[in-house]
């Protein structure tokens, strides 16, 4: 291009050097201060921008040829943008840079990721500033823990493969080894047996080894119980003509002892200002507590599981029906009593209800008979009182009339009798446990106080404190789930543990006068436990029902069962069920919630909602159809307290890094969470007298575990192995 200028002054003129190059305009223009600017597109210096665009404006100042600075400067940027070959080796240079760095970064991630050695010493000079790497968790050298890998691993069958057989891989001896650790409840009995051989031989607890003597020398062939079943009517020979009504009998039962129908009992209501309930549910005397009618005076019983037929109930019978009947009116007598007292455990296991759900109030008697006219409620009753009745369980009153009516009033009659034997008699052939169990359904408060007395204050006192932490971490945890909303989730705030034991129980004075109004007799059993009943019969005419009392529900320590009690909306925890061995404080916690935890969240799960009648069917194996409705209930209620106890465990550390380790089991935490929880279930269904061998029990147990949390990970199972594909039910 041209490029025209105007003539220099000084200087010849000439030929001028071009001032394009390639894209750009480059201009050469003189500054004031006698350096030359380089301008790529525009002209710049001191004197203002170039007037024009290609060309040099008029009166601007060229270097001429004489003045080499222009072509000094601009010669190697021609000859870098003009030179192919130039171009070529910026290409190839690139290419290798880049083809060296792919090859060598995966080593040098190697090399930065590799982990650093021990350090063996510390060398420098500020011994403060050395942290050596972080050592894997420590492991629990104290004897309780060696005690806990002992008994863990002396059930385990380490030959099995736990994904297709759990049940034989932690649950495979249950008979065999003695240092196993026990069921809370078979360690609660095992010590109020000691107790009650060695320390009620004198002191103020001499009258109840008196009654835990006359228990194992009771004989069901015994002239009282005959007497006192000929005041009550006698047996009502075939063809006779039965009574017009049942409600005489119970009455008259009512009057001496245990109902065996119904009970009928004082509760106070839920709430700040709580208000006497007289309430009526299903037979309130279990097999392990005879309770005091009057709920809020003391420890409360925890719901209990009703037998099909009783153990004695067989040999009763044939003590129990006159010798001049032939065999065949014999054997058909027989199994009508077994059939009726069949048939109305039954209806007991499946319509009495835990909660008040589906109950109602009714303001008076007439009102109660209109409602339930098969019994004489008015003979029931107390006369005086004026208060509201609440119908604890109307589905069970509804069944247990159907009942009556298709049996007649004589059969009935007879085997009412046999009911309220058996409700007074101890619970089997006597023997030292059967008697221990005995003792404590007789006289609960003071076998209570007998238990309690074996334990220091502090350690009680520390067992409540851990036990009331963990139920608020498990409260917390709960509290951020999603699936929590609305009334569950103001329920579960509003909920309580309850694990403090009743201070009556520490008062010997108080326990003193309890037993100085009992006359024991070392001989009779039966007297002796009539006796009791008519002095907690006084004890309720004398309470004075408009006292302003407190809503707090106390659990009886030796009964080895968490519960819920919804009048007070709080988890009742019993004393021996926070001094196993593997609630021990210096445990690992995975120990603690794989025992206490999994109980507690089983509880806190039936207070705080109630949708799973849909998930029954949709669950629960074919297995448990040998079962109640309630004990599907109670299996898949089971589950997702397990689902609760695991994830509130991780909720703690994460993947439970950092715990202590268990010497000699080379097992990670998780998985001896789930091997606690199944042992625990086993020992517990053991004892209770649940056939564990059976092969309903292994798909019982395998399915839940596999609901439990991630057993199946935990355990690295195949996805066709049990615990992998029974996963089907997520409680939580």
């Amino acid at each position: 291009p041209n490029v025209t200028s105007g003539p220099s002054s000084g200087s010849s003129g000439g030929p001028k050097p071009p001032t394009n190059f390639g894209r750009g305009r480059i201009s050469l223009q003189p500054s004031t201060t006698g350096t030359t600017s380089l301008v790529t597109g525009t002209a710049t210096g001191t004197n203002g921008p170039a007037a024009g665009a290609g060309t040099v404006p008029p009166g601007s100042r060229i270097a001429s040829l004489k003045n080499p600075v222009g072509w000094v400067c601009c010669a190697p940027c021609i000859w870098l943008r003009s030179s192919s070959a130039v171009h070529k080796m910026a290409i190839t240079a690139a290419t290798l840079l880049v083809t060296s760095l792919l090859v060598a970064s995966p080593i040098l991630f190697l090399i930065s990721a590799a982990p650093s050695q021990l350090p063996r010493d510390c060398f420098t000079a500020d011994e403060d500033d050395c942290q050596p790497t972080p050592a894997p968790p420590p492991v629990c050298a104290d004897p309780i823990c060696r005690a806990a890998a002992i008994s863990i691993s002396s059930r385990m069958n380490w030959d099995v493969e736990p994904c297709r057989e759990f049940k034989n891989y932690s649950c495979s001896t249950m008979e065999s080894s003695l240092r196993a650790v026990k069921s809370a409840q078979e360690l609660a009995d095992t010590q109020m047996q000691q107790l009650l051989s060695l320390n009620t031989t004198s002191g103020i607890f001499r009258k109840l080894g008196r009654l835990y003597g006359s228990c194992l020398r009771q004989e069901l062939n015994d002239t009282s119980i005959r007497r006192r079943l000929e005041q009550l009517g006698g047996y009502l020979h075939i063809g006779s003509v039965g009574p017009q009504s049942i409600s005489p009998l119970v009455a008259k039962i009512q009057a001496i002892g245990p109902l065996p129908l119904i009970g009928i009992y004082y509760d106070l209501s839920y709430g700040r200002k709580p208000q006497t309930l007289l309430i009526i549910d299903g037979p309130n005397t279990p097999p392990n507590i005879l309770e005091n009618p009057v709920r809020w005076n003391g420890p409360r019983a925890p719901p209990y599981d009703v037998e099909e037929v009783p153990e004695l109930l067989d040999e009763l019978i044939n003590i129990f029906l006159p010798l001049g009947l032939s065999g065949e009116q014999r054997l058909s007598e027989r199994n009508l009593i077994f059939s009726f007292i069949r048939e109305l455990n039954q209806v007991r296991r499946n319509y009495v209800q835990r909660d008040f759900t589906s109950s109602y109030v009714l303001n008076n008697v007439t009102a109660l008979l209109n409602a339930h006219p098969f019994l004489a409620w008015s003979d029931l009753v107390p006369r005086n009182w004026t208060g509201p009745i609440v119908i604890r369980s109307p589905e069970y009153l509804r069944q247990l009339r159907k009942l009556l009516l298709q049996y007649q009033n004589r059969v009935i009659h007879n085997s009412l009798l046999m009911l309220f034997a058996l409700n007074t008699l101890p619970p089997g052939r006597p023997s030292p446990l059967v008697c221990t169990r005995a003792t404590n359904w007789a006289l609960p408060e003071v076998t209570s106080a007998l238990f309690v007395a074996q334990y220091s204050e502090e350690v009680i006192r520390h067992a409540i404190h851990r036990t009331e932490e963990m139920f608020e971490n498990m409260k917390q945890h709960l509290k951020r789930a999603p699936s929590l909303r609305g009334a569950a989730l103001v329920r579960l705030s509003q909920l309580k543990v309850q694990a403090k034991v009743w201070p009556t129980l520490f008062n010997r004075t108080e326990i003193a006068s309890v037993l100085d109004e009992i006359e024991i007799s070392s001989d009779n059993w039966f007297e002796n436990v009539l006796k009791i009943y008519e002095i907690n019969n006084n004890r309720t005419k004398a309470v004075n029902f408009t006292v302003d009392s407190s809503q707090t529900a106390y659990a009886y320590p030796q009964i080895s069962k968490v519960f819920y009690d919804t009048l007070s909306h709080s988890i009742v925890v019993p004393l021996s069920v926070i001094l196993v061995p593997y609630f021990n404080p210096v445990l690992p916690p995975y120990l603690h919630y794989a025992s206490l935890g999994t109980t507690l969240a089983k509880e806190i799960l039936r207070s705080i909602t109630k949708a799973f009648e849909t998930k029954i069917m949709q669950c629960v194996p074919s297995a448990v159809s040998v079962f109640s409705n309630a004990s599907r209930m109670e299996l898949l209620i089971h589950s997702g307290g397990l689902q609760i106890a695991y994830h509130s465990l991780l909720s703690l550390s994460g993947p439970i890094k950092g715990m202590n380790r268990l010497l000699g089991l080379s097992l990670t935490p998780p998985q001896i969470f789930f091997l606690i929880s199944a042992q625990q279930l086993c020992a517990e269904s053991d004892y209770s007298g649940i056939d564990v061998n059976s092969s309903d029990f292994d798909e019982i147990l395998a399915w839940l575990i596999s609901q439990g949390g991630s057993a199946s990970d935990v355990f690295q199972c195949h996805s066709t192995t049990k615990l992998s594909y029974q996963k089907n039910c997520d409680i939580w």
